[in-house]
């Protein structure tokens, strides 16, 4: 195929999609303020109902599941089962997981006050919604990307503005319609576009963006947000490292990383990308992993399949760049290697004795392309997993767990694993974020919501007498300022003197109050 523009055609066949109109900056406003007029009535409603809400949108989105896959298949060219399988089938598990993360984000928080140093005050710590956020998804997970902020930006009282990849303009419109079903008119908006429309939500006035895509557009994100002062959530590449010990079981290690470098196509930012292997099983290890990859089927094709093709043009043309860097440079092609032929379908490749200055070591590839790197023993697989800019996942593969629980905890990555890769990112409750260049981001959990509220500190005084310190100034508050730093020091005899000076301290507030 040709270089079509973005989203216009099936990536699997070539078929012809009807195109989407993309936003005008109007639009883009309007959404904003639809959002912001519906979310004052919605951040009313309380956390209890909005989550019920919220179970509604959930079971709508099963119920029309296969409207859903179809739109999906069409644009990311994946079989409907694997659509339904990571896009569709824990929607329900997902939001409920989502609403168990709020209410402990969002609970009040009480401050403890000595009675003694603060007579009548209590202090509580709220959590109140930013207003409308704008959230921008990337087109390799085209609906589920945004579950991970969709959800708790609803649930903490907020208004929503999506902008849907251009290359996946449909899949988040059939998102949107479902939300749209059943929430209040204009609580979740959508605009469509490239990213001079991202670009409009910010400088039409969203309170906060959460970005998901590339490093050179997230700092983009970032400075635009800086200029609004607004808070900006970034979830930016990856490069992820799998660190495979001699005493692994390497049967289920084999299969792991096949499933974790080869879903999705290796379109996944904590795909594995890199295996660090110890040279005692690397022999063994590459022929499994070979004997995986030359058995995966890619859509199109009779029956089943594995996993799809690439979604664009212009990821083929990275995948085939890096591949082409590898083999130039020394790699060896243990399986695939070149493009199906079909579609933006590119073969399940493992590369051996890659090094770290080939492409598919050092850059984020996002294909179905796995290098092996040899290394003499753990310390030497950890320093060179680290050695990257990137730091989204890590995992160890190994039979000793405690061994692979401390080595896991020397990757520099938010997400670190044994046994397991990329595994967290259905889990609600579990914060989704990483180091480096990878980005600022927390998507996830209850630390995600500085993106979704800011904190609002309420001071309740009911106490009849004034605090000792008001004015005036006199000898006794200087007394009492000295009595203060010996008590904090320790001084019990302090105390006594402090209580003495209170009585005093207010008969001069209350003479001065009275003229």
């Amino acid at each position: 195929m040709q270089n079509p523009s973005p989203g216009s055609v099936c990536p699997a066949d070539g078929r012809e999609l009807p195109l989407v109109e993309a936003s005008s900056r109007d639009d883009v406003r309007q959404a904003i303020i639809s959002a912001r007029k519906a979310q004052v009535e919605w951040s009313q409603l309380g956390l209890a109902t909005r989550a019920e809400l919220l179970k509604q949108v959930g079971r709508r989105i099963l119920e029309h599941q296969e409207a859903g896959c179809q739109v999906l298949s069409d644009e990311t060219g994946r079989g409907k089962t694997e659509c339904r399988m990571t896009e569709i089938a824990s929607t329900g598990d997902y939001v409920k997981g989502a609403i168990r993360a709020a209410k402990v984000a969002l609970a009040p928080e009480r401050i403890k006050l000595s009675s003694l140093d603060f007579p009548g005050k209590r202090v509580v710590v709220e959590s109140v919604p930013r207003g409308v956020i704008g959230i921008i998804a990337p087109w390799n997970y085209p609906i589920s990307n945004f579950y991970k902020s969709l959800w708790p930006a609803l649930l903490a009282g907020n208004g929503v503005v999506m902008k849907p990849s251009e290359h996946t303009p449909r899949s988040g419109a059939w998102l949107q319609e479902q939300c749209a079903a059943v929430l209040p008119e204009g609580l979740v908006g959508l605009v469509q576009g490239r990213g001079d429309v991202g670009q409009g939500l910010i400088d039409e006035g969203v309170d906060s963006i959460v970005f998901t895509g590339s490093v050179p557009t997230g700092r983009k994100v970032a400075l635009a947000a800086a200029e609004r002062l607004i808070p900006a959530s970034l979830e930016l590449g990856g490069k992820d490292a799998a660190i495979v010990l001699a005493d692994c079981d390497l049967e289920r290690t084999s299969v792991g990383i096949a499933q974790w470098s080869m879903h999705n196509a290796g379109q996944n930012c904590a795909g594995i990308e890199r295996v660090y292997v110890e040279e005692a099983v690397a022999d063994e290890f590459v022929r499994r992993l070979g004997a995986i990859a030359d058995k995966l089927r890619v859509a199109p094709g009779e029956g089943p399949t594995d996993l799809g093709p690439l979604q664009n043009a212009g990821q083929l043309a990275i995948v085939e760049r890096h591949v082409a860097d590898a083999r130039a440079k020394g790699a060896t092609v243990v399986a695939g290697g070149e493009a199906t032929g079909q579609g933006y379908g590119y073969r399940p490749t493992v590369l051996d004795h890659c090094s770290a200055d080939m492409l598919v070591v050092s850059e984020e590839t996002f294909g179905p392309v796995v290098a092996v790197i040899r290394v003499k023993d753990a310390a030497e697989a950890v320093q060179q997993a680290n050695d990257s800019k990137y730091g989204l996942n890590g995992s160890i593969w190994t039979r000793d767990i405690a061994r692979g629980e401390a080595l896991a905890r020397r990757l520099e990555v938010g997400v670190a694993l044994v046994n397991n890769h990329s595994f967290t990112g259905i889990l609600p409750e579990t914060p989704w974020t990483g180091v480096k260049e990878t980005g600022t981001g927390i998507a996830a959990s209850r630390h995600a919501y500085h993106s979704f509220v800011r904190p609002r500190t309420v001071l309740i005084d009911s106490s009849s007498k004034p605090d000792p310190f008001w004015f005036p100034a006199n000898e006794d508050l200087e007394t009492m300022s000295q009595a203060l730093v010996l008590r904090n020091q320790g001084s019990f005899g302090a105390l006594f003197k402090l209580a003495g000076l209170l009585g005093k301290r207010i008969k001069a507030i209350r003479g001065l109050a009275q003229g």
